[in-house]
């Protein structure tokens, strides 16, 4: 290890308060992905601090949200910037390095702020709050990272580019095109989501798909000429078991049904109905196979007076090992071995932006970010110690890629 690269991550290990009291501020501010306004404010905070880096920076706008009405019209939402910095965009070698900034939690969400939790025996220090590990943990992680090898002249002769987008929790469908942009122009990614609760970086993912289905069906009074009603519910509950029999675990594929709405006034035979639900696959047959079976099962109950119709993709594609991440997985391993870290694998049905870059030829390792757990809920948690040990596996592993 030479003398510049030991300085910078001694010098991270020092930091590891001050890095904390920013994530607290960036949790603290509500960046919900369908809350524009807020969005906004996230990304000034963001702007802000990271000012102090002194990189190159562009705020771009994205094109509209497609968000899907109950009536089964497309619409269109507004979103916040992506942001963008570059830092010697001529360099030979090229990292991106990418993570979001919008969260699930609604502005009205409890708990709106974070706590620490000291640790006892055994167990870590913790920081609970709304986006500490998905995914505020990993800005955080960035910035310290890409700070420590500027401060420390590590960067000289290497190319980093940071991407946040604010869309990533509602499928990354504003901020899609320029990810693919992007995607060509650097030999590697890493990107920022929080390693698994027991400090495992994930492997392969599965492909990820957000469908909807809709009847419609013949409103008529339900006293009076409720035979020549075609109730949309009630067909709808038929087209809801057929879909739960897809479900099919030893083959890798997983339905989930997650949202019913439809109906009205209970003296009305209701007309219309939807169901949303996510399909997950282990491979890109797979998804196929699906996408032919929900076309076959809507052309077949598409009778008798109901009319059925599917809408949505697969947003994000199946993630397989491939060589080049095989190659990557090999550096990472061999960072966190040189700071007794070690790094161990698994495979997760999660889907991530890192499948987009990766089905866009870029390899890349996508949960280079902080431990944590209980994702996407009021007792979301990071490991405090976790934070500094991966912006140090990071800067490890860029100069170690750097070198080859």
């Amino acid at each position: 290890m030479n003398a510049k690269l030991a300085d910078a991550l001694g010098w991270i290990a020092t930091k590891r308060d001050d890095a904390i009291e920013q994530l607290i501020r960036w949790c603290n501010q509500n960046s919900w992905s369908m809350d524009e306004p807020r969005l906004r404010d996230m990304a000034e905070l963001v702007i802000r601090d990271f000012g102090k880096i002194g990189v190159e920076f562009q705020s771009l706008s994205l094109p509209p949200l497609r968000l899907l009405g109950e009536d089964g019209e497309w619409m269109e939402g507004a979103t916040g910037p992506a942001l963008l910095w570059h830092h010697n965009p001529q360099a030979k070698h090229r990292v991106l390095l990418m993570i979001h900034y919008d969260t699930v939690y609604p502005s009205d969400a409890e708990p709106n702020f974070c706590v620490r939790v000291d640790g006892h025996g055994a167990e870590p220090a913790t920081l609970v709050g709304p986006g500490v590990a998905d995914a505020k943990g990993g800005i955080a992680v960035i910035a310290l990272a890409v700070e420590a090898m500027l401060r420390f002249d590590l960067l000289r002769d290497i190319g980093v580019s940071i991407l946040l987008n604010p869309d990533e929790e509602i499928g990354s469908t504003a901020s899609a095109t320029l990810m693919q942009e992007l995607a060509s122009q650097f030999a590697y990614g890493l990107v920022f989501e929080p390693t698994l609760p027991d400090g495992t970086l994930v492997a392969a993912r599965k492909g990820s798909g957000n469908f909807a289905i809709y009847v419609r069906g013949r409103s008529a009074h339900a006293g009076r000429n409720i035979e020549d009603g075609r109730n949309a519910i009630v067909h709808l509950a038929n087209i809801i078991v057929e879909l739960n029999r897809l479900h099919d675990p030893d083959s890798g594929v997983s339905v989930n049904v997650g949202q019913v709405s439809g109906g009205g006034p209970l003296n009305q035979v209701p007309d219309l109905a939807n169901v949303k639900f996510n399909i997950r696959v282990n491979d890109r047959s797979s998804m196929e196979r699906m996408q032919e079976k929900l076309h076959t099962l809507v052309e077949r109950l598409s009778t008798n007076g109901f009319s059925v119709a599917v809408l949505g993709e697969f947003h994000s594609p199946p993630k397989l090992v491939s060589p080049a991440i095989e190659q990557l997985q090999a550096v990472v391993m061999k960072a966190g071995k040189s700071l007794g870290r070690p790094i161990q694998w698994r495979d997760t049905g999660g889907a991530c932006d890192g499948s987009k870059l990766a089905g866009w030829g870029l390899p890349n390792i996508d949960t280079m970010s902080v431990t944590g757990g209980n994702l996407h809920s009021p007792q979301e948690y990071m490991q405090i110690d976790s934070l500094t040990k991966a912006a140090q596996t990071v800067v490890a592993t860029i100069q170690e890629m750097a070198s080859r």
